[in-house]
């Protein structure tokens, strides 16, 4: 997936990078900035973006570089770049304790909340894939914002952009999957891996399934095998038959 760049965002990026040159590298303009050098990586690459604090701190520390050298910059930028990205109104998810498999929780995302830093916001599709027999809410346009720990992300993924939040449909992904539940696609992660969990397009509709081979055919299983009627089974030579991998289903949460 290629993301567009607002004008602000592609002139963030600059500042960032010029500033890393100013500075003398990544950690330094890490240090100043109270973040991580890998923070700092994914503002250069344009998958995260400073908050006010980050750019306060960046834009102090260049005004006193400017004032040593008695020279000026315009690597100024107002704070309120990103700000629709930190709305109060977002919904953040935030790694619990650290580990790659911990669960996740609900928290606001607002300043001052000690974690200004560290969130990556991905999109939630209008697309609903269905754990049984198939969903024609297929639309690909955003429907809120959720936000997760940078950090956590980048354990999962390198590669932000390609994520996207889906609800899902139908009961055969029981007990692994419910009815509701919201699970985050990698859609740059397409490589079929014996026993992981993707959402497929098949002709009009898309699935949530587990996927595993079986001589000559690919089969995408539900987990609740008293529905295993609802199994989808592709001969991956039959050029006559629409179908395509969307993405590897990476993460799941639930309202209780």
């Amino acid at each position: 997936m290629n993301k567009d760049y607002s004008e602000e965002e592609w002139q963030l990026q600059e500042f960032i990078a010029e500033a890393i040159t100013l500075v003398g590298g990544v950690p330094e303009l890490a240090a100043i900035a109270g973040v991580s050098s890998r923070t700092v990586y994914a503002w250069k690459k344009g998958e995260r973006y400073p908050n006010r604090q980050n750019l306060k701190r960046l834009t102090s520390h260049l005004e006193k570089v400017a004032e040593q050298t008695e020279s000026s910059t315009e690597l100024y930028f107002p704070l309120s770049v990103g700000a629709e990205r930190r709305s109060m109104q977002e919904h953040v998810y935030e790694d619990a304790s650290q580990d790659d498999s911990a669960t996740t929780f609900l928290a606001p995302a607002r300043e001052g909340n000690g974690h200004q830093e560290e969130f990556i916001f991905v999109d939630k599709a209008e697309a609903r894939p269905s754990a049984g027999g198939g969903s024609l809410a297929t639309s690909d346009s955003s429907d809120g914002r959720y936000a997760f720990r940078l950090d956590w992300i980048l354990h999962k993924t390198q590669d932000a952009n390609s994520l996207k939040i889906m609800e899902v449909m139908g009961r055969s992904m029981e007990s692994t999957l419910h009815n509701g539940d919201l699970c985050l696609v990698n859609q740059s992660d397409k490589q079929l891996v014996e026993d992981r969990v993707y959402v497929v397009r098949l002709d009009d509709e898309i699935y949530v399934k587990r996927f595993s081979r079986i001589p000559g055919k690919y089969l995408f299983r539900g987990d609740n095998r008293e529905l295993a009627y609802q199994d989808i089974e592709i001969d991956p030579r039959d050029e006559s038959r629409s179908w395509e991998v969307i993405g590897r289903v990476i993460w799941a949460g639930k309202d209780l």
